[in-house]
């Protein structure tokens, strides 16, 4: 009797992937495949001997060595928090970020919202923000960028301040994390040197000195240089500072400015930056002197020089007659700046002058400002001011043909020159602190001469021609 041997297979055929269920099926059903009782043992025996050759031709392997497959879900993309901006451009599966600016009476949650975040999730988010920044602090006009995959919101960045990201992220249960990170930036020092030919700025900046340390520039040199007259193109300067820089090099921040050398007109001055024994800062020459005079040369920042010093042609009178002082052309309202410390004698209505103040200061020196708009708060007889404190404003008060600043320098009674200031020396050092700052000069030195410095690529072949003459200032 011929008996089939289906059910004898009918448990390997459930293990079976569906496609092979069908072929198996119809295998089965065959007549000319159906297996007789009286083979049933060959069939068998030859199954066990594929079986034992299955196993023979596999790699060797031990049980401990012995792997199980599985198939991971794709994981969310990992945000590299060794970086200092946290931005994710690196991540092709993170959607291009959208950038939010804070305007006026926004806080985040709203914000959110408004740019297509549910009201539930802007708050989760919001407040898990809060955790590690206080939204009080949030100013208009900072920035948020978010970050989305596959049209869901990842990731959040802040950043309150260049050393500083906030960081929040979603987790696959809806839920938000946050985190403050701060970044560690390596300080290195490095010099900018070069000659004048557009502008101090333009020039500095060009090869790579910041904004903050151009500024400090102009500051040491704003109390011996008229930067309207007393330099030109070939002038050499030198600035020599601390930079920040990323995990990428590039530089991310500016530190301090540590020396500066400057050689308007061929007369070249180097000033270090040193802290006193009291902890003020300053920068001094190489003896010891500070950069900041006893009286500012020009006591109106950003001003042109519209009249200097010596005979003249009266604009009103007509008469050629002297000129006592120089004249600063600004826009009304520009503050005017104390050239040096000391005590005001007289602030009033003086005749032509117009609004005047006139302030006596240490060794014989007397400062005048004519032709003011107004005096600041609280200026008057006996008033004791400091360098640099404003004391009134521009105006065309008095003979006056326009808005300008007259200024005029009294030393012992007589009217000099305020060009000749530039010629007075700083204030020195004490004896007991030379020590110190020589000691710090001294590791100045060495720093530039380990440190780089960025130089204009040399003009091989060139001829330079030079026509004509400006009068524009060469610092902006």
């Amino acid at each position: 009797m011929k008996v089939p041997t289906a059910k004898l297979l009918s448990g390997w055929k459930s293990h079976l992937p569906a496609p092979l269920k069908v072929r198996f099926g119809a295998f089965m059903a065959m007549d000319n495949t159906r297996i007789y009782q009286d083979r049933r043992f060959k069939f068998l025996g030859a199954c066990a001997l594929a079986a034992l050759a299955l196993v023979w031709l596999r790699p060797e392997s031990t049980p401990a060595e012995a792997k199980t497959t599985e198939i991971a879900a794709p994981a969310a993309p990992i945000i590299d928090v060794t970086r200092d901006d946290l931005y994710l451009i690196d991540h092709p599966s993170i959607e291009p970020a959208t950038s939010l600016t804070l305007k006026y009476g926004d806080s985040l949650g709203p914000m959110l919202q408004k740019n297509g975040l549910e009201p539930g999730e802007a708050y989760k988010l919001s407040e898990s923000f809060s955790d590690v920044y206080d939204p009080r602090k949030l100013k208009v006009g900072q920035n948020f960028n978010l970050f989305y995959d596959q049209g869901q919101i990842s990731y959040l960045t802040y950043k309150p301040s260049v050393e500083t990201t906030v960081y929040v992220n979603r987790n696959d249960d809806g839920s938000y994390n946050s985190r403050s990170i701060t970044a560690e930036f390596k300080m290195e020092t490095v010099s900018v040197k070069t000659s004048i030919e557009n502008s101090i700025y333009l020039d500095a900046n060009r090869l790579g000195a910041p904004d903050k340390v151009i500024q400090q520039f102009a500051n040491i040199y704003e109390y011996s240089v008229d930067f309207q007259r007393d330099i030109q193109p070939g002038d050499e300067f030198e600035m020599f500072f601390e930079v920040a820089k990323d995990s990428r090099g590039e530089i991310v921040k500016a530190g301090d400015l540590l020396y500066t050398s400057f050689s308007p007109r061929g007369k070249k001055m180097d000033y270090y930056l040193f802290t006193d024994a009291k902890g003020r800062e300053n920068f001094y020459d190489a003896d010891g002197k500070t950069a900041k005079r006893k009286l500012r040369a020009t006591p109106v920042n950003g001003a042109r020089l519209s009249s200097s010093y010596g005979r003249r042609k009266h604009p009103i009178s007509g008469y050629r007659k002297m000129h006592t002082g120089v004249d600063f052309a600004a826009p009304s309202g520009t503050p005017i700046l104390a050239a040096g410390t000391g005590t005001i004698e007289f602030a009033g209505t003086n005749g032509g002058y117009g609004k005047y103040i006139r302030i006596r200061h240490s060794d014989g020196y007397k400062t005048a400002y004519a032709h003011m708009s107004r005096f600041a708060r609280g200026m008057g007889k006996g008033k004791y001011v400091s360098q640099d404190q404003i004391i009134g404003y521009v105006g065309t008060t008095g003979y006056s043909t326009g808005p300008h600043l007259h200024y005029e320098v009294h030393h012992n009674g007589q009217k000099i020159n305020p060009r000749r200031l530039s010629q007075l020396s700083g204030k020195p050092l004490s004896s007991d602190q030379i020590p110190a700052f020589k000691s710090r000069r001294a590791k100045i030195d060495k720093m530039r001469s380990l440190s780089p410095v960025l130089q204009p690529e040399p003009i091989l072949n060139a001829e330079l021609t030079v026509t004509g003459k400006s009068d524009a200032p060469l610092i902006d």
